[in-house]
């Protein structure tokens, strides 16, 4: 059906009178070409949201994952497990890792912040199955956070210094500067660093000043002008410094494909030739997005063609535009970014203007598409309070999937890109400079991407039955059974069957067994011929190789400018509290295991010692051998039967392995267990409750579905803490369009 939709735009596209056939024919080439590299990078990728940006330890950090098919942008349902870790920027040691339960793409799940961790940066990492594989260049789902000791030691946004070096870089809007042609040439100005400077320059012909330039954002700009190959250029930058830079070469062939207008319904193209001939060459103009080619246009050019693309069907994001010659090999290619407007509309209505303490919030979710039609949206929700907030991250869900995971380079403050005022001149100077090599999904990305295409985790655990004392005399089974059951009765048992070779798979239903602690393996056998089972659970240990070969990509943001911090009321910390003395709690039983069932083990290897008292109190007397039915007991003195001396008699510990070995059992981590985030409630008698409330988290919610209204209602009460607050909801429809809002609460 696609493929019928491609070719009727391709019919009313053709500029001169050609048979439909032979259309048909020469788009399915150029489509079944492109689709042909871009089918097998059905990867993933992966958002995280968290309830806030700043923490202090002996916190929970609540987090959404989004587990999103890379080119639909959808839900994906490959993977299973979600592999996270949280890492010290600082030294890169890895201080939690744990494995999570992906439910239809999304991931609920929290961790805590012991008060162990130094303060500093961290890195929220995580990985899957079809996300993290051999050849990737950089990674990008990952969390920047901000953990302190205490809120107090937040320390002020510092202005970046200014730098002398500066590298400057000229991008032709076509891939080449050519020769008697109007072109546009973008420019980017960088320093040591690699951060943008503001610059000023003048472009010189044969050391005559013909043109002055500036940087508009981000030390980016753009001007035109037309080339004469006879003559010889260079650039003088004179701010920051004066410094000369040479100018590219120019080519006297080739062809340009400008960007003349851009709106909701299309993309209008020129096409320029260097030099004009008397024979009409085919030309080819090939639209992509995330690897889906979108329409084919064909041609005839003697010297210039204007031609227009329909784009009002392409969802939002990065489209590749790329003329082909008669050969079908590409000679000019365009980056531009379409319907912005395409996202969701999220609205939020608050049952006031300001709260006092400990009162009743009630928030109105009400979501609708571009054309103001309710849609049926995932979204995740926090709301925290600001001082909390990490204003040096201006990562959100919208600028993740659109821009970072699209984009090989750095972006800096992508959040200005999604902005009315600036969406689409500033984001079409981006992608100038950027340039098209850099898309992820340009063919020769996907070439390269897919010759060294390997999985490097898995969402299975890989097992192995072999004989516990093999000898000649033992026949080994074939296929084996390995048992696997969980600490908790009522999950129950499940049996897996082992391969010819004795290897065996532990799936996602098997580590969701282990959600409340740990599962068990047991293998059966016969008396006469016992099995054991070999694990390897190495997929962190994989990740953590892997990952020192792969830049982290996170978009930087660049405080030039003071930020005006908002007037906040003096604010509480559990943290800034007078604490008690150490206070220790003993156990009488001393003996603690990881988990409950191998505490039971431990009682029933308690029963299966051979030490016995006599009736005259002899711990394994030698003169009453006949009956062994008295057993001593832990912590009682006796004399003992060989050597006549009074003892105190202690039960033999058993530690967590010597069970383990004794049962022929191996225990595996599950996925780690989910926990409900604390909302309180007041009513009449719980609002005069002495115990503070000093929550600056308000509300988290990771699981919000809007009804087929669009509409989704939620009640929450506020802390004792009189501070401005910020609501961050993020999210995506069923077909893949995002949207995110933010908005405020004030307690006073």
């Amino acid at each position: 059906m696609k493929k019928k939709r491609l070719l009727i735009l391709l019919f009313f596209l053709v500029s001169y009178s050609i048979q439909s056939q032979i259309n048909k024919k020469i788009a399915d080439i150029i489509v079944e070409d492109f689709q042909k590299t871009s089918k097998n990078n059905s990867s993933e990728s992966i958002y995280l949201q968290t309830n806030k940006g700043v923490y202090e330890t002996k916190e929970d950090l609540w987090f959404k994952g989004y587990v999103l098919n890379s080119k639909k942008l959808t839900p994906s349902n490959k993977s299973k497990t979600l592999f996270v870790q949280l890492t010290n920027a600082k030294n890169s040691k890895v201080v939690w890792k744990e494995k999570y339960e992906i439910k239809s793409g999304f991931v609920d799940g929290h961790l805590y912040l012991s008060d162990t961790l130094s303060s500093g940066k961290y890195t929220l990492e995580a990985y899957s199955s079809m996300s993290f594989f051999n050849g990737l260049k950089k990674y990008n789902a990952i969390r920047e956070v901000l953990i302190l000791k205490n809120i107090k030691n937040k320390t002020k946004n510092k202005i970046l210094k200014k730098d002398s070096v500066i590298d400057f870089n000229t991008f032709p809007e076509s891939g080449n500067i050519i020769n008697n042609i109007q072109n546009k040439i973008a420019f980017k100005a960088v320093n040591s660093k690699g951060l943008p400077v503001k610059v000023s320059g003048i472009l010189y012909e044969n050391n005559n000043p013909i043109l002055e330039f500036k940087s508009v954002h981000n030390g980016m700009g753009s001007f035109l002008f037309t080339p004469n190959s006879k003559n010889t250029y260079h650039i003088i930058l004179s701010k920051p410094y004066s410094k000369k830079y040479t100018f590219p070469k120019i080519q006297t062939n080739g062809t340009a494909l400008q960007l003349l207008n851009k709106n909701k319904l299309y993309a209008t193209f020129k096409i320029i030739k260097a030099n004009a001939t008397t024979i009409n060459n085919p030309v080819y103009l090939r639209v992509q997005s995330r690897g889906v080619v979108h329409s084919v246009a064909m041609t005839y050019l003697k010297k210039e063609k204007i031609i227009k693309i329909p784009i009002k069907n392409i969802p939002q994001g990065i489209v590749e535009v790329t003329l082909l010659d008669d050969y079908f090999r590409p000679i000019a290619e365009r980056l531009i970014y379409v319907n912005l407007h395409k996202k969701l509309n999220i609205k939020t209505t608050l049952n006031k203007k300001r709260f006092s303490k400990r009162d009743k919030v009630i928030l109105k979710i009400k979501v609708t598409d571009t054309n103001n039609i309710p849609v049926k949206a995932h979204l995740g929700l926090s709301v925290f309070d600001k001082l909390y907030s990490n204003v040096l991250d201006s990562k959100n869900i919208l600028t993740h999937f659109h821009l970072s995971t699209q984009l090989k380079g750095k972006i800096y403050n992508p959040s200005y890109y999604f902005d009315k005022q600036n969406m689409n001149s500033a984001i079409d100077l981006l992608l100038l400079t950027q340039g098209w090599r850099r898309y992820v999904w340009n063919k020769n990305n996907l070439k390269e991407r897919n010759l060294h295409f390997k999985k490097l985790i898995s969402d299975n655990i890989i097992g192995y039955v072999r004989q516990l004392n093999p000898n000649k005399n033992s026949i080994e089974q074939n296929n084996k059974t390995v048992m696997v059951f969980s600490n908790d009765s009522t999950i129950g048992k499940s049996f897996i069957s082992t391969n010819s070779k004795g290897y065996f798979k532990i799936n996602s239903t098997h580590l969701k067994m282990g959600e409340k602690g740990y599962f068990y393996l047991k293998p059966f056998g016969s008396k006469n011929n016992q099995y054991t089972i070999n694990i390897n659970d190495n997929s962190f240990n994989i990740i953590n190789s892997s990952k020192k070969k792969i830049n982290f990509n996170y978009p930087i943001y660049l405080n030039q400018n003071k930020i005006k911090e908002e007037p906040q009321d003096p604010f509480f910390s559990p943290n800034s509290f007078n604490l008690l003395d150490e206070v220790i709690i003993k156990n009488k039983k001393k003996r603690v295991f990881r988990d409950k069932y191998l505490g039971s083990l431990d009682s029933i290897a308690k029963l299966e010692f051979n030490d016995y008292v006599c009736f005259y109190n002899i711990l394994n007397c030698l003169n009453h051998t006949f009956d062994k039915s008295r057993r001593p007991k832990d912590g009682k003195f006796y004399i003992d039967g060989r050597t006549g001396e009074e003892v105190l008699y202690r039960y033999k510990k058993h530690s967590e392995e010597d069970l383990l070995k004794k049962f022929n059992l191996r225990m595996i981590k599950g996925y780690y267990g989910k926990r409900e985030f604390y909302h309180p409630i007041y009513d009449k008698v719980t609002i005069n409750n002495p115990l503070p409330d000093y929550r600056n988290t308000l509300y988290w919610n990771p699981n919000i579905i809007t009804n087929s209204k669009g509409e989704y209602n939620i009640e929450f009460f506020t802390s004792d803490i009189n501070s401005l607050y910020i609501g961050i909801i993020e999210g995506l429809s069923e077909t893949g369009v995002l949207g995110t809002k933010k908005f405020k609460l004030k307690i006073k």
